[in-house]
Formats: C-alpha cells, structure tokens, sequence
C-alpha cells in the first residue's frame, strides 16, 4: 500500500515528463514557422541614403511617380501590365447619370452615379435607307428636348419625348408600336434612336439638357466618370483650354503616355461639345502596355528591421528631402524626353483638330419633302 508522499513522487515525475513532452512539441511546432520566415526574407532595396524598403522574392516592387512623391510613398507592387488593364481617358459629369449608346447591340445603358444601371432596346439609323445616316461614334451632349417635335426633314413625322444629341439625331418615340419588332434587333430609322413609348418618356423625365451620350461599335479609348455633384473649378478653364486638355489626355493615352505625362482631370462642361461631338478614337486603339517612370534601385543583401524602415521612411516623410527629390525628377525628365523622341509632335492647334473634333459626327442634311 502506498503512503501519500509516495503517490505525490510519482505524480510529479509523472508531471515533469507532460512538461518536457510538451516542450518539444512546441520547440517542434515552432522550428518549421522558423525556417518558412526565413526563407521568404530576400533582397533589400535602397532608394537613397536614407530609406530601405524589403522585398520578398516573390514580389516585385516598383515605386511609382505620384504615389511615392505626393501620396506618403506608398509602394506599388502592379506590373506594367497590370497598370494598362482596361485603361481608358475618362471624362467627368456633374450630372447624377450619363447615356452610352452600344450601336453594335442596339442598346441604351443609362449609368447613375450610384451604379445603378437601366437598360433599354433602341433601334438605330440604317445607312441603306433612302436620305438616311447611320448612327456615327462620339461622346456628345443632350441640347435639346420637345415633347412633341414635328420633324421638318421626313414629312412632319411625330417624334414623342425628343431630345437630339448629334446634330439632329435624337432619342424619341412614333406613332403606333408598329417599329417595336427592330428595337434591340437592328437598325431602321433614318438616323434618329428609336424607343419604346415608356422608355423615351422615362429617359426625356430624368435626362436634363448636358447629360452626356457616348455612342461606340464596341471600343472606345474614352468613357465617362462622376465628379463630386458641387464640384467647382477654382478658375474655370475656357472653352479652347477644355479643349486642349481633352486633346493632350486622350493624345497621351494614344502613345503609351498616361503615367508619364501629365494629365487634367477634366470636368466637362458640356456647353464645349460641339454637336457633331467629341472623337473618342473609335479608330486606334489603347496600347496595351503604357510606358511607366523609370526607378532605380541600389540592391543590398542585408535583411534590415522593419521597425527601423518606418522610422526612417517617416522621417523622410517629414523632411524636405530635396536631394532625393532632384533625383527623381531628373530620372522623369530623361522618361519625357525619350518618350517623346518616337513620336510626332504636334501644335496645339493640331492636337485639337486631330485628337478633339469628330469630322464622323458631322451628318449630311435633308431638305424636307416638296
């Protein structure tokens, strides 16, 4: 029989040897965690004097112009590829929606600020007609509305809940529902954007004179953003700078430029679309890889303390480090000028006449009927 010393001995030896076993399997459990962090650590890449950045192998980073300059040196780990992906000039409206005319589909989509999206079945013109046009690409503007227009061009036609956007050219509803059978199937009108009773009426109610029409086949260069609803220009831009600066942005887009170059961020009044509309490059497409700032970088072998990395990138954040700064913007200089050694400069002048105006948009006209 055993006493209770004897039994208290045998429970702490018991005891002890738990503890050891579990000892090791936490030194066990922990090994592993420590050979995967080690082997992750990689390269160190110095930008300046005073500031390291880590990089893992299996990432790439890149610090970009805008972001590391004015934006607390954020690091961008995108490819170049990744950075052109559905890349397109954008064009920003007050307005709480805009119209996008997909003619290949025969669709209306009606795109609202809070991403609500309606969509209606139009029929569109059929060049083969006679005294006809077909329905021609462009980012334009609504600039007129009647409720009931009489066309003076086909008879004195009734054209319910018209609103033109190209010339002439506008959405409306006709007589009967006999046209019914080509909306969303074909085009068949002599230009104008046929719709349904309901669906013009709808349209003409929520689409005040300005809200903006991009009509496209299937591609354009160009689409359209939301800018605050009170947005305001500190100097308003007049009507030739609007232009300029749709012209150099949409130019620059073109020839692989947009993050080399500078860009406006163009809130478009649109009393500055002329009514045969704004080109959209409905004929040269984006390149798929834009030309990205260079960067250099000095490589070191040394894993650094991320806590000291902070502490010297706050620091730098803090000063004015107009060294560094210099640097850079030489480095961005070089960029410009090679950039810009491949390609045709044009005046500005020229840039608006080729990368603004929409000679497709100009339609011919009809006389009325004797």
């Amino acid at each position: 029989m055993l006493n209770n010393s004897d039994t208290n001995t045998e429970k702490e030896e018991k005891g002890g040897k738990r503890k050891g076993y579990n000892g090791k399997i936490i030194i066990f459990s922990i090994y592993p965690l420590l050979i995967l962090l080690l082997s992750f650590a990689g390269y160190t890449i110095k930008t300046n004097d005073s500031i390291s950045i880590n990089v893992y192998k299996t990432n790439f980073i890149e610090v970009c112009k805008d972001s590391f300059l004015s934006e607390r040196y954020k690091i961008n780990i995108l490819s170049a590829e990744d950075l052109s992906t559905r890349l397109k000039d954008t064009v920003y409206t007050t307005l709480d929606c805009w119209l996008e005319l997909r003619i290949d589909q025969q669709m209306l989509y009606q795109r609202w600020r809070n991403g609500k999206v309606n969509v209606y079945p139009v029929s569109t013109g059929n060049k083969y007609l006679s005294r006809s046009v077909e329905s021609r690409p462009g980012l334009f503007a609504i600039n007129y509305k009647n409720p009931h227009h009489l066309s003076s061009q086909y008879n004195n036609a009734d054209m319910y809940h018209f609103m033109t956007f190209n010339q002439g050219i506008g959405f409306h509803s006709l007589n009967g529902t006999g046209y019914y059978y080509a909306l969303g199937k074909m085009p068949s009108s002599h230009g104008c954007i046929r719709m349904r009773h309901e669906d013009a009426a709808k349209l003409f109610k929520e689409c005040p004179i300005g809200t903006l029409v991009l009509a496209h086949n299937g591609y354009t260069a160009r689409t359209v953003g939301f800018a605050p609803k009170d947005f305001e220009y500190e100097q308003k831009p007049t009507k030739e700078e609007f232009k300029l600066m749709l012209a150099k942005n949409l130019y620059n887009i073109l020839n692989g430029n947009y993050y080399t170059r500078e860009r406006y961020y163009v809130v478009i009044d649109p009393s500055v679309i002329p009514t045969s509309g704004i080109y959209i490059s409905y004929d040269k497409k984006i390149p798929e890889i834009q030309k990205l700032p260079k960067t250099t970088y000095r490589i070191s072998s040394t894993y650094i303390d991320r806590l000291k990395i902070n502490l010297e990138i706050e620091e730098l954040i803090y000063q004015d480090n107009e060294e560094y700064l210099e640097i850079v913007g030489e480095l961005l200089d070089e960029e410009s000028q090679e950039s810009s050694s491949d390609e045709e400069e044009y005046s500005d002048e020229e840039l608006v006449k080729k990368y603004f105006r929409n000679p497709i948009g100009i339609l011919p006209y009809f006389p009325p009927n004797q």
